[in-house]
């Protein structure tokens, strides 16, 4: 778009390789952000802060992950509003999650109240902070007239770069891993028939830009896809793929999450002028195996 972008990143889920083909348009810093002096150093200036950061829950069980995603999360994105305002950035995207929204919720979701609810269930740690990363930005938004926040509610990423193993694996690249694993059989969390609606991550950045751009208005706005798939045929979609076929069972004594998940993304076709995923579910499924076939 003809923007100089400045990556702040601490490497900790990413690798500067994936951007050696921007290396003359791009400056890259690795460092912390809640360090205020790598925000001394890198905020001041700049038309725009895009907040990506943070620590996605993946498929863990553990006890403690409801407050270790919610202290972790805000705590980077109190940093990075603390930055912007005390550098006077005139911009923010703020990332919020589709996780913000009750299990209860009509499917496709559009960007209802959230008040007198609570967050989906399985990610209730990450859908509390999200909301209030959103709160705190809306505060920030009427407190400050010359600050523009833009809110994005992503539903449902997935790219060829997932992590496909570990405590931040998402579902279809941990499904592709366990299909590809030596083990003799496809284990599957919940009953199989849970809904969900996937969108390609270029997808996400071409939106999460026409927000930034378009409706900085302190107002949160869906990014995703209406389209749904069962996880049970999302598990055939790729054996078919990676031409790996085994047995499959349903674990119901896991958390299969809420029933069905899509995204309505009427706000968003309205303030970009029609947007629709340009990357189908047919040809990113295919990317994302091809990739990790490559790599293994």
């Amino acid at each position: 778009m003809g923007a100089f972008v400045t990556v702040l990143d601490d490497l900790s889920s990413g690798r500067w390789s994936r951007l050696d083909g921007l290396a003359g348009a791009i400056q890259r810093i690795e460092s912390d952000v809640t360090d205020p002096a790598t925000r001394a150093d890198c905020f001041p200036g700049m038309d725009v802060v895009m907040n990506l950061a943070g620590l996605a829950p993946g498929l863990t069980l553990d006890e403690d992950r409801h407050q270790r995603l919610y202290e972790e999360n805000t705590r980077v994105a109190t940093a990075v509003l603390d930055g912007v305002l005390a550098h006077r950035v005139p911009r923010l995207l703020v990332v919020s999650s589709s996780c913000v929204y009750p299990d209860d919720a009509s499917v496709p979701t559009p960007e209802i109240s959230l008040e007198g609810s609570e967050p989906e269930a399985v990610n209730h740690g990450y859908g509390l902070a999200k909301r209030a990363i959103e709160a705190e930005a809306m505060h920030a938004a009427r407190s400050h007239p010359w600050l523009s926040i833009a809110i994005a509610r992503p539903f449902n990423v997935y790219g060829a770069r997932d992590s496909r193993s570990g405590p931040g694996a998402h579902v279809i690249p941990s499904l592709l891993e366990k299909i590809l694993s030596p083990d003799p059989e496809v284990v599957v969390w919940g009953s199989g028939n849970q809904t969900r609606s996937f969108i390609h991550a270029h997808d996400i950045a071409r939106g999460l830009a026409l927000v930034t751009e378009l409706h900085a208005k302190a107002a949160p706005v869906n990014i995703g896809s209406s389209e749904e798939i069962r996880l049970c045929d999302l598990v055939n979609s790729l054996m078919e793929l990676s031409g790996v076929h085994k047995p499959v069972r349903f674990d119901t004594g896991k958390p299969e999450g809420a029933t069905r998940k899509a995204a309505d993304i009427s706000k968003l076709r309205r303030i970009a002028g029609g947007f629709r995923p340009a990357i189908s579910w047919q040809s990113g499924l295919r990317e994302l195996v091809d990739a990790c076939l490559l790599n293994r």
